[in-house]
């Protein structure tokens, strides 16, 4: 008896929604507003102190909502994002910023079962997304050095990669030798890693910056991704981040 293995599942492929988009926008704005308030009281509660103006390094921890989200069960995702910012430059009104961040997007399996050929196949595929992405941006201080408290307002440009980690178990059940009541199983697992979507996307910035010390301060920020599609993906949409900064 010959039997054939079937190929590997084509990695993951999306479905598009048919949610009503100004619904979303709609609802995901009331959630941006009421996050934002939460931001600002919370970071209000700061004591403030003088604050550096030299080049930083930060961590901001928060939440990424998509804008057509793979599942819709999973709108809101966390993401961490790296920092490094130069000095505050024209009287600690402009400085400039490079950020590395991502967000897991959620595990999805597929199951297939069926007998060909009195043989038991078995095929589970698993799907691990993860969304990273390079940013680049220049913000404006309003108030300079005029004030311990920095507001700031911004705008750049970034580039993504969709990723996905996925891997195939697959397994034949059969007789051998044919009507000998005894039955063996040949397993196979393969696995790999592809980049289902990636391009270069644009986004705005708003935020506050509070310090804490000399050197340290703490960070409010909402950001929202533009043009973040590619392959029918959309993966733009608001970020909401708390976090810190060291400034020398």
């Amino acid at each position: 008896m010959t039997h054939t293995k079937a190929a590997p599942k084509t990695p993951y492929t999306h479905d598009p929604t048919a949610a009503d988009p100004l619904a979303l926008s709609v609802a995901r704005a009331r959630r941006a507003l009421g996050m934002a308030t939460a931001l600002l009281l919370l970071l209000g509660g700061a004591t403030l102190s003088a604050a550096a103006s030299g080049p930083g390094i930060g961590i901001k921890v928060g939440a990424q909502t998509l804008e057509d989200p793979v599942d819709l069960d999973k709108t809101t995702r966390m993401r961490v994002e790296l920092e490094v910012a130069s000095p505050l430059l024209w009287d600690e009104h402009v400085d400039f910023a490079l950020g590395l961040g991502g967000s897991y997007l959620g595990s999805f399996k597929d199951t297939y079962t069926d007998i060909v050929d009195d043989t038991l196949i078995d095929d589970v595929y698993t799907d691990r997304l993860w969304l990273f992405d390079i940013r680049l941006a220049a913000r404006l201080y309003p108030l300079g050095s005029s004030s311990s408290l920095r507001p700031y307002v911004g705008a750049g440009v970034g580039y993504f990669w969709f990723r996905d980690n996925w891997e195939n178990e697959y397994s034949d059940t059969f007789e051998e030798p044919p009507g000998s009541g005894s039955f063996v199983t040949v397993t196979d697992h393969v696995e790999g890693n592809t980049t289902l979507a990636s391009g270069f996307f644009s986004f705005l910035v708003a935020g506050l910056s509070i310090p804490v010390n000399s050197n340290v301060e703490l960070l409010g920020e909402v950001q929202y991704d533009f043009g973040k599609q590619d392959e029918g993906f959309d993966l733009g949409g608001p970020i909401y981040t708390l976090g810190a900064r060291f400034r020398f």
